[in-house]
């Protein structure tokens, strides 16, 4: 089988003088630099003027490669600087972190699409985790809603970043001005019959509004909304 025959190959393969810090790093270049869609063991051999076998000393496929990448990608994140003092409101910081995360991401192309699904235990990510959960026990939060907290406020900003970093149709894609889109999708909406669609036309206009900060927003802070409303009721 061609992948047996591959695996062979790789085994066969002296080890190449480079370190898998060095191939995390060349491929984190090729993914700022050409995209997700463009990486591939073989572009990133290219990448380090090794032979493609050579890269199987140290990841095995490119899932392997992108969990390497999906930690790497959190290195620069500091969201230890918005820790509520202790007198400080922990809404407010988990708020700071999570917009601070978004900006971060959104800064780093592709991030949304190699973060997604990705359960991550590597030590950039498990350092975050400590700081968003050292805020949510600190709060009064038991171990359950500190672990179901974590998930629901870092996949929802992965999540909104994926979104939002996804061509809004053909079109745009094709490098179709997205606000001129935007704007077509508004003026269609108020066209549709109001008597088959009244509710859509009635919110028509926001549906396609491109505010892209308001919508992420109202999502974030319903979240810790629910979350205060929680804590309230476990403490009552």
């Amino acid at each position: 089988m061609p992948g047996q025959r591959a695996a062979n190959t790789a085994r066969r393969q002296p080890r190449p003088s480079i370190t898998l810090e060095a191939v995390t790093a060349a491929a984190q270049r090729t993914l700022q630099r050409d995209g997700l869609d463009a990486l591939s063991m073989r572009r990133l051999a290219d990448e380090l003027s090794i032979q493609a076998p050579s890269l199987y000393w140290y990841v095995r496929n490119k899932d392997e490669l992108l969990d390497l990448l999906a930690d790497s990608l959190l290195a620069d994140l500091r969201l230890d600087v918005h820790v509520p003092d202790d007198d400080g409101d922990w809404q407010t910081g988990l708020r700071e972190m999570m917009q601070e995360y978004r900006k971060y991401l959104l800064s780093k192309r592709d991030s949304g699409r190699v973060l997604a699904g990705r359960l991550q235990l590597g030590p950039h990510f498990l350092r975050h985790a400590e700081v968003i959960l050292g805020v949510v026990r600190g709060a009064g939060f038991d171990d359950q809603d500190t672990a179901d907290s974590l998930y629901s406020l870092t996949q929802y900003v992965q999540g909104f970043v994926l979104h939002e970093t996804s061509p809004l149709s053909a079109d745009v894609a094709r490098g179709a001005d997205p606000m001129e889109f935007l704007e077509a999708a508004r003026e269609r909406l108020a066209g549709l019959s109001a008597q088959e669609y009244p509710n859509v036309v009635a919110v028509g206009a926001r549906l396609a509004r491109p505010d892209i900060e308001a919508r992420f927003n109202y999502g974030l802070d319903r979240l810790l909304d629910g979350l205060r409303d929680r804590l309230a009721g476990r403490d009552s």
